[in-house]
């Protein structure tokens, strides 16, 4: 009889010890469920309201044609073209020892284009090529005479008489620009004024001279002799 309620007593003790560790399952089990959830939403909701979005716009490059321009303005699209004239074209009163300075309205004294540029330019007497030295300066030591030639006759030209300077359209500028038509400038020499000391006057007046003083030689020898 003892025994059967000692076996009952072990029974009921181990019973309310498995219900018991049943319920600290359930709370450790619940426990679990919590920290997780809130670990994960927490850390959710941070990330997303602290995110920033950074979009890059793409920057357009603007590329330039170096040879699009000539360093003085315009680019090839604009044709070479005289800008002035010193002495001013078709004067007629040049002197003979004249140079002729012209400026055009792009560089023509790059490097590239310069010795073929220096062969466009002649000065003619009728049909007669005269002889000149063309120079340009370096565009690089002078840029301010970069649109700018010289040209000098070798010798003195001559009195009263007609000249052109011709500008031949092999030409070129240093964006590649040349000129829509061969170009040709007149001038005339100063004719000097007509000197009195003619071969022809001078025999005159020697005539003249003695003239005059046979006339006198005449009128003193009849004084002499009245």
């Amino acid at each position: 009889m003892k025994r059967k309620k000692i076996n009952g007593i072990i029974i009921s003790v181990f019973l309310v010890l498995s219900m018991a560790f049943s319920v600290s399952g359930s709370v450790l089990a619940a426990g679990g469920d919590g920290s997780g959830g809130g670990g994960g939403d927490g850390s959710g909701g941070g990330s997303s309201t602290d995110q920033t979005t950074v979009v890059e716009t793409p920057v357009e490059t603007t590329t330039t044609d170096p040879g699009a321009g000539d360093g003085s303005g315009g680019g090839k699209e604009e044709p070479l073209a005289l800008v002035s004239a010193d002495p001013a074209v078709a004067t007629e009163d040049i002197l003979v020892g004249s140079t002729f300075t012209l400026e055009f309205n792009k560089n023509i004294a790059y490097v590239a284009v310069r010795d073929n540029n220096l062969k466009a330019f002649t000065l003619w007497e009728g049909d007669t090529l005269v002889p000149v030295d063309v120079t340009m300066a370096d565009d690089q030591l002078e840029p301010d005479l970069r649109d700018f030639v010289l040209i000098v006759p070798k010798e003195d030209l001559k009195a009263g008489t007609a000249y052109t300077l011709k500008v031949d359209n092999t030409l070129v500028a240093k964006s590649g620009a040349v000129l829509t038509e061969p170009m040709e400038l007149t001038y005339t020499t100063v004719t000097p004024n007509a000197s009195i000391f003619t071969t022809t006057n001078i025999i005159l007046m020697i005539g003249a001279g003695i003239v005059v003083v046979a006339v006198i030689a005449v009128v003193v020898m009849k004084r002499k002799k009245a």
